[in-house]
């Protein structure tokens, strides 16, 4: 009779390269299980479900389904055991005829052969009909003529969870499920994995920080350094609850005070001269695509010094928004936008505007086509490209190492980027945002796959180096990531 264990790890190390990122690992997984992997960043979580997923060699040890039998066939696990993760790119640039490029979802002149979210949801030889329902209530179903490179990132992450869910595999992965998703679409998609445990018999494992959790999870999984603690429980999922409480007095505790008193004094340093005219004015704007209604007759003004949270579901406008003032969105042109006091398409270059901004977004780092250091993605927001283009100075190196420490990344400086956890290099995309001590910053869900202790650190930065003439435009769904020092509300 075949065993119905679905995952056994037995004395597992994993590497990548010469690496170990997981070492001496036993867990086993049985049917009717379903566990929630935690731990800090850069704890080996994302790693762990790549590797799983066969996505990482097994160094040592014994990587077993035993409910696919002794010596399962690849196309058996490929189908049976499925990893979504927020980085998953491999659709995006699957067209070799179509180069993709950061604005690009926002110019509607530049869309032609595209894959659509149709196209994705189809491939493998599946059937939309059955799952109308899901697509339905998931939020896509109006999508599915758009090409997939123009969703926001919160409609990425729809998608992605609609294909895996679709499938129906026998183990689920989800690596940061929740990441960019409403309080709607949390509680939606919550509610649609109960019913997929219960009805379809799958397995599920998610994998990450977490708020809420469906009712089904019954034991945790928390890494720390590579190594493996269980956790089993019974009801419902308070015991993971603590995970996003406020920042314990020891977590509060772990601020480098001496990088951060050095970060502060650099800062105050940079002097800002007062700008009387509105720091941005959009007068009326409305924004659409293929008939469906972006921003709606926008009026806002934003004045020098003000911060700001702009709030709203997912697929409201907050990134259309911004990549309005950030010099992305072709359409400023066609619409009254002001910025500094000029209207937009007066003489200026991308150039100009962008070198006025900090910026940082969920979809940054997958367009970072070469694979630079730590150090040098940091250094590309002062040009507010991809690769670093010009020498630093010394001050500005300095600054960067005061980054690096504050932040306790002082060893991977000099690591590769993609080698990184996707945690790490959300949190490296945010110190680039800062490096140049912009007039204005735009965080766009700067916090997505950071642990509270780095989300809490990232607050008390922004709460202390920012001084009463730069400018805040900050995007979160959850209030608890929003800085103390937010005075306004753009709700979308």
């Amino acid at each position: 009779m075949r065993n119905t264990d679905r995952i056994v790890l037995e004395n597992v190390d994993v590497a990548i390269g010469q690496q170990v990122i997981l070492q001496n690992l036993n867990w086993t997984v049985k049917q009717g299980e379903h566990w929630a992997i935690t731990g800090e960043r850069a704890s080996g979580k994302t790693v762990l479900s790549q590797f799983l997923a066969y996505k990482h060699r097994l160094a040592n040890g014994r990587r077993h389904y035993p409910f696919l039998g002794e010596q399962p066939k690849w196309e058996d696990i490929k189908k049976a055991i499925k990893l979504i993760s927020f980085t998953d790119t491999s659709k995006l640039f699957l067209n070799a005829q179509h180069y993709h490029y950061y604005q690009q979802r926002y110019n509607s002149f530049d869309s032609e052969g595209h894959l659509t979210v149709q196209q994705y949801l189809m491939d493998g030889d599946l059937d939309l009909e059955p799952h109308m329902d899901l697509l339905e209530r998931i939020g896509i179903a109006s999508l599915l003529d758009v090409e997939r490179i123009k969703l926001s990132s919160g409609q990425t992450r729809k998608l992605l969870l609609a294909k895996g869910l679709m499938e129906q595999p026998s183990v689920l992965i989800l690596d940061n499920a929740y990441l960019g998703l409403d309080q709607g679409s949390r509680d939606f998609l919550n509610d649609w994995l109960d019913e997929l445990v219960t009805k379809v018999g799958t397995t599920l494992i998610i994998v990450g920080h977490h708020q809420d959790l469906p009712k089904c999870i019954t034991h945790e999984l928390e890494l720390t350094k590579g190594r493996a603690k269980t956790i089993s429980f019974s009801g419902p999922t308070n015991a993971l609850q603590h995970e996003e409480d406020t920042p314990t007095k020891s977590q509060d505790q772990e601020i480098n005070e001496e990088a951060l008193s050095k970060i502060k004094a650099y800062c105050k340093g940079k002097k800002f001269p007062v700008n009387k005219a509105d720091i941005l004015y959009l007068d009326d704007v409305t924004i659409s695509y293929q008939d469906e209604t972006i921003l709606n007759q926008l009026n806002w003004k934003v004045r020098q010094g003000e911060k700001w949270v702009i709030y709203g579901p997912n697929g409201a406008g907050k990134s259309t928004l911004l990549s309005l003032i950030y010099a992305d969105n072709p359409q400023a042109y066609a619409h009254r936008v002001y910025l500094f006091g000029k209207r937009r398409g007066t003489g200026e270059s991308i150039w100009d505007v962008k070198r006025q901004f900090g910026f940082t977004s969920p979809e940054l780092h997958a367009y970072f086509r070469e694979n630079p250091s730590a150090r040098n993605i940091v250094m590309t927001g002062l040009t507010d490209t991809f690769v670093l283009n010009r020498k630093s100075t010394e001050a500005e190196k300095a600054f960067a190492q005061l980054l690096f420490d504050y932040f306790g990344l002082e060893s991977i400086s000099g690591q590769a980027f993609r080698h990184l956890s996707t945690g790490t290099q959300r949190l490296l995309l945010f110190m680039r945002a800062l490096i140049k001590v912009p007039p204005v910053l735009l965080l766009d869900e700067p916090f997505q796959g950071l642990d509270q202790i780095d989300i809490q650190r990232c607050k008390i930065l922004l709460e202390q180096i920012l001084q009463k003439e730069q400018t805040l435009l900050f995007i979160s769904h959850y209030q608890s990531e929003w800085p103390t020092t937010i005075e306004h509300i753009l709700e979308l």
